[in-house]
């Protein structure tokens, strides 16, 4: 995907901020106000709160190129639902709201871009709340399948597990019976529905 803060004019980059963050260190707290979009640069972040029991939900995990904040800004409740929290050293392009404003109202490629992340992740919402009616993990993931066009590629089990919201371990012993099963196919960090000849 092509990082939207290459379509920032020179002038327009001097008003990010730039923040570096190393492996664990918190950029933002749950229900701390969001007053900025973030553009990840370089590592890999999560977003996520924990349980009374002290158990971790990850609602997201977002990589370079990746931004967030952009469906908080402009709400009537600006709030994180979780802590953005680095999984790696992290470099983070953040343009405050009033910039942000500045830069979609006078960079029309800018505007389409951003308008075009937001249109996919009410498509991504809508999916997934289309497959958290499916019971089975295994409908789950076939479903995460199909609707990625037969073949999904993912970083890791680790996020693909998020993405459906299941245990890694879960979904890794899946995928290897499926793969047994000759439902699926899988080479290195890809897997394909198996297409019968």
């Amino acid at each position: 995907m092509e990082n939207i803060i290459s379509l920032l004019t020179e002038q327009e980059k001097k008003k990010t901020k730039l923040v570096n963050l190393k492996k664990s260190q918190i950029l933002f707290n749950e229900d701390e106000t969001c007053k900025s979009i973030g553009i990840i640069l370089e590592g890999n972040i999560t977003i996520s709160s924990y349980t009374i029991n002290g158990n971790e939900i990850i609602y997201n995990s977002l990589f370079r190129g990746d931004i967030f904040g952009n469906n908080l800004i402009f709400s009537s409740e600006p709030k994180y639902k979780g802590s953005i929290i680095a999984k790696s050293d992290c470099k983070i392009a953040l343009i405050y709201k009033k910039d942000l404003l500045e830069i979609l109202q006078n960079n029309q490629q800018f505007l389409i871009k951003y308008l075009e992340i937001q249109s996919n992740f009410g498509k991504e919402l809508n999916s997934k709340i289309k497959m958290l009616t499916l019971e089975s993990v295994e409908d789950r993931l076939m479903f995460y399948i199909q609707a990625n066009g037969g073949r999904v590629q993912f970083k890791s089990i680790t996020s693909l597990s998020n993405a459906l919201f299941a245990k890694r371990e879960t979904i890794s012993r899946l995928i290897s019976r499926l793969v047994k099963d000759n439902k699926i196919t899988r080479i290195g960090n890809q897997i394909s529905i198996k297409i019968d000849k």
